[in-house]
């Protein structure tokens, strides 16, 4: 049966091994989907030289761009000229579309500008020009901020569990003549909501994105922090031209605590920062070219309202008789109210929020509701989701209703909100400055009946753009992707990846950095990540190179497999999106890393330890206690980051460090051969899957065992009846050198297992709706770190690779890996360059291939 695969589809292979293909029916070549620093028509750009980047659509195959031309003007009435002129090109002979940078008229803080691009191709033709594009420059040094941070006060340090009611602000102004656009800088800490002239500004919540915002607090806490730490507070850009009024004006915010005000969880110290605190800088223009400036200072005043308690990990509490009617608009009487008072700046830089924001995503409808006794309804959501709920009901004024948040088959972890009705009329509720993972909802307290319409789940993540599908004939493995999809979704936080949604909410670098083939794959990911590299270079210590189990810091455990996010990732982030600046940016603390790891051996070589009192949990979450020792995976992960530190060496042009790399890759193998290699029985210590998976994916085998040690470990497996022993590290490796070395068929069998270990155990055997974090079930469900083998669904199923010679899918492998049952699989995946596609199907012992790569791309295919 291969057989006859290989000869059909070298027969059809021959056709499409240069080809640019496109199925789009545009009777013309455009140059669409301009981007700038990645986004569309983005606020805030603080680059002063941003990258800018557009896709190509033409209704030809084999297109190739050839030269292009861009135009960046201060006003579209000049591009619709033709005239560039803060840049213009000309034309340059290029054929790259990605990263132009723009070198034009330096750029002052707030300026709008636009820009269009055309292109030529293979035949010297040129195309149209596209659509016109903008970008908005953010305030670019820290003297541009004029504003003042203020709250209604400092606290020395927190009284535990004890928290104020959320803080309201207001601030009223007039305009000095007929504006042309208004634009507004914010931040609050630690969450916020904006309003003017009573309309809330954007449909964000959960903002602004959370970071280590003071290094005051982390070094007096945390043993990694040092002198040299950073941090950064980040602040969003609005346009708000269309809610300014003519004359008078009313801006008014609300303050949650988010995680600068946590005061709930203590892990390595109390990560506590102070007490909620705004600032925000309004800048109008007016049609005669004049300017006017509101900013946060002591004159704006400051009150409570409804929102009487507000924690993350808990909930809030909301007292709807304590609602303040109209309190963001005109006119309001706040002669009760106090002035604010002017408070320490974090001491974080502020810097623009590029990264997505948290939105509601979409609205759910319960499936059932049950009314187990009086006055208590539980809602059943159908689908494990992070967000929350939304209740409209009637009562009394001063009635008492809770809602409980209770996970799939799982308890609530302290998940609940209070809502005290005002009464006699319908109200609704919903919380702003918390969210929670369940299924279930227990609304208890209810004095008049509800309904199965009085409740809806909101779905609320953070907001990143769908780039990728993955189906095929596999019923398990369509349910194990739409599982991970929610899963990862709802871990998806403040641009930043957590492990679970409810019980610790924290950016583990570990289960991150596993996850990072899988989340390209279906999301763009390209703003998420270089925040969150750029948390993880804000919780390092500088002087040591230690990089913390989680990024933002937030305590917990981990390894060295954790910290060596700090090197995997922007690797990862090169190799999907072919941007070299991030390499760049972090070369120096990336190089440290490794360095790090190099004070943390024994005599033999071997990384043993981390900081004093510090955690090496080894192949975390396996099976039935299953630990192949903790040391050897560290080292593999030291073997592993000095292999990539060598390649980021090399694309980096550094000949003399790709040379200090390359010998110290030869050393720690040598070490680690030497601890745990048994040349004689071919295996890696006792012989784990996991033992054995390590040194065969990271290429440290001996010369010559390789065959010989993939022996041992393919019997292992047989031995283990065909089911995986392998915990979060190993098990996505195991995937990939099993087809790789020809065994794709293992690969499947152990995917496909339905008894215990396997996804199909508790996925179809109990009706699971995500990932768990444990195969039993005893801890999270809801842990996205097993959906790293998604990525063998994309790579091996499908066949998408991106070419390390040719990063960011300039160039396209194409290698689809037929096995088991399967008769057909569908993927594709909208790159930089444009839609990436692979099809296959098997009928009547036929295989057929269809696949689609975007004009100027090449891909090669193998089957």
């Amino acid at each position: 049966m291969k057989s006859n695969y290989i000869v059909l589809t070298l027969l059809f292979v021959t056709t499409l091994l240069i080809s640019s293909c496109n199925t789009f029916q545009n009777s013309t070549l455009i140059p669409y989907d301009l981007r700038c620093e990645y986004l569309q028509n983005p606020m805030g750009i603080e680059n002063p030289t941003p990258a800018l980047s557009w896709k190509i659509r033409s209704s030809k195959n084999n297109i190739n761009q050839t030269a292009y031309h861009v135009l960046v003007s201060s006003s579209k009435t000049n591009l619709d000229q033709n005239i560039g002129d803060l840049w213009d090109t000309n034309k340059v002979i290029s054929k790259k579309n990605l990263f132009i940078t723009y070198s034009g008229r330096k750029l002052s803080s707030g300026e709008k500008v636009f820009y269009k691009v055309r292109i030529w191709d293979d035949q010297g033709d040129p195309s149209g020009w596209s659509e016109i594009q903008s970008w908005q420059m953010g305030l670019i040094n820290s003297v541009d901020w004029k504003a003042k941070w203020i709250g209604q006060g400092e606290d020395e340090f927190p009284d535990s569990f004890k928290t104020d009611p959320a803080p309201y602000f207001r601030k009223e102004f007039s305009l000095d003549g007929k504006i042309k656009s208004a634009r507004v800088h914010v931040s609050g800490l630690g969450y916020y909501e904006l309003y003017l002239n009573g309309q809330k500004i954007s449909d964000n919540v959960l903002v602004p994105a959370q970071t280590n915002y003071d290094k005051r607090r982390l070094k007096n806490l945390i043993y990694h922090y040092d002198d040299q730490s950073t941090t950064r507070v980040l602040y969003n850009t609005y346009d708000v031209t269309d809610h300014i009024l003519k004359n008078n004006n009313a801006i008014g915010m609300i303050l949650g605590n988010g995680w600068y005000n946590e005061r709930e969880r203590r892990a390595e110290g109390w990560i506590w920062y102070n007490t909620p605190r705004l600032i925000l800088q309004l800048e109008i223009e007016y049609v005669n070219g004049e300017r006017q400036t509101i900013v946060s200072d002591s004159t704006w005043k400051v009150s409570t309202g409804p929102i009487i308690y507000n924690q993350i990990f808990t909930g809030e509490i909301y007292d709807a008789r304590l609602e303040l009617k109209d309190w963001s608009k005109l006119g309001f009487d706040e002669t009760t109210w106090n002035y604010a008072k002017s408070v320490i700046a974090p001491t974080g830089e502020l810097q623009s929020q590029l990264a997505p924001p948290d939105k509601p995503i979409k609205t759910l409808q319960p499936v059932s509701i049950s009314n187990p006794k009086e006055g208590v309804y539980i809602y059943d959501i159908g689908q494990m989701i992070s967000g929350w709920a939304k209740l409209r009901l009637k009562g009394l004024p001063g009635d008492t209703i809770s809602m409980r948040y209770i996970e799939e088959m799982g308890g609530d972890y302290g998940q609940k909100d209070i809502y005290i009705l005002k009464g006699n009329s319908i109200e609704t509720y919903e919380p702003r400055f918390t969210w929670h993972a369940f299924r279930h909802v227990e609304v208890s307290g209810v004095k008049k009946e509800l309904s199965l319409n009085d409740l809806e789940a909101i779905v609320v993540n953070t907001a990143v753009d769908t780039v990728g599908s993955f189906e095929c004939s596999n019923d398990l493995f369509n349910k194990i992707y739409r599982n991970y999809i929610w899963t990862q979704l709802g871990n998806f936080h403040g641009s930043l990846s957590s492990d679970c949604p409810h019980r610790e909410r924290l950016g583990y670098t570990g289960d991150g950095q596993l996850l990072v083939e899988s989340s390209i794959f279906n999301f763009d990911m390209t703003q998420f990540y270089q925040k969150w590299i750029n948390d993880m270079e804000d919780a390092r210590n500088k002087k040591t190179g230690y990089v913390p189990h989680s990024a933002p810091f937030g305590g917990g455990g981990g390894g060295p497999a954790w910290g060596s996010s700090y090197v995997i990732v922007p690797w990862l982030f090169y190799q999907y999106y072919g941007d070299k600046s991030v390499l760049t940016k972090h070369y120096s603390g990336m190089k440290q890393w490794v360095e790090y790891l190099g004070t943390r051996t024994n005599e033999n070589g071997i990384v043993v330890r981390e900081e004093p009192n510090g955690w090496c949990l080894g192949d975390w979450a396996t099976p039935d206690k299953i630990e192949i020792p903790e040391p050897l995976v560290n080292t593999s992960f030291y073997f592993y980051c000095t292999d990539i530190m060598s390649k980021v060496a090399d694309v980096l042009e550094n000949d003399t460090d790709k040379i200090y790399f390359d010998n110290l890759k030869t050393t720690i193998q040598s070490n680690f051969n030497q601890e745990y290699f048994n040349e004689n029985e071919n295996r890696y210590w006792t012989s784990y899957q996991g033992a054995d998976v390590f040194p065969l994916s990271f290429g440290m085998v001996p010369d010559g065992k390789k065959e010989s040690v993939f022996k041992t470990l393919t019997d292992q497996v047989k031995k283990n009846k065909e089911h995986l022993d392998t915990g979060i590290l190993a098990t996505p490796l195991l995937l990939e050198v099993l087809t790789d070395m020809g065994r794709e068929d293992l690969a499947f069998t152990i995917m496909n297992q339905r008894d215990y270990p396997g996804f199909g155990h508790y996925i179809l055997g109990k009706g699971a709706t995500t990932l768990w974090e444990n195969w039993d079930g005893k801890s999270s469900h809801s842990h996205p770190m097993y959906g790293s083998v998604i990525r063998w669904f994309y790579k091996a199923l499908a066949g998408i690779n991106p070419d390390p010679k040719q990063p960011g899918f300039k160039h396209i492998l194409i290698k689809p890996v037929p096995c088991g049952d399967l008769t057909y699989v569908k993927a594709d995946y909208n790159s930089l360059y444009g839609l990436i596609k692979s099809e296959w199907k098997v009928e009547n012992s036929n295989f057929q291939l269809d696949i689609e790569i975007p004009p100027n791309t090449s891909a090669t295919v193998y089957i």
